[in-house]
């Protein structure tokens, strides 16, 4: 299934697939699993591609530019509140 994460004809045209919901990433901020994957790219840049790893209660943890580039995000530091 792909959704629309924001739309503006000819602007922004953002779309992401979800790929997996139970991965694992280890990053500066820690280790991290049951992660949603998701493949997100748009028509406007077809040759630009990223994987996105999501984790419950979290969010973001780690971003990587899979096609047309050599981008890496990762989360750093989490402070948890109890």
């Amino acid at each position: 299934m792909t959704v629309d994460q924001e739309y503006y004809e000819g602007q922004a045209e953002d779309a992401a697939r979800v790929l997996s919901v139970d991965m694992r990433a280890k990053v500066p901020a820690g280790r991290f699993g049951r992660l949603l994957v998701t493949k997100e790219y748009t028509p406007l840049e077809p040759d630009l591609v990223e994987h996105k790893f999501y984790a419950p209660g979290v969010g973001p943890v780690l971003a990587i530019t899979v096609k047309g580039g050599s981008g890496r995000m990762e989360l750093l530091h989490v402070n948890l509140a109890p």
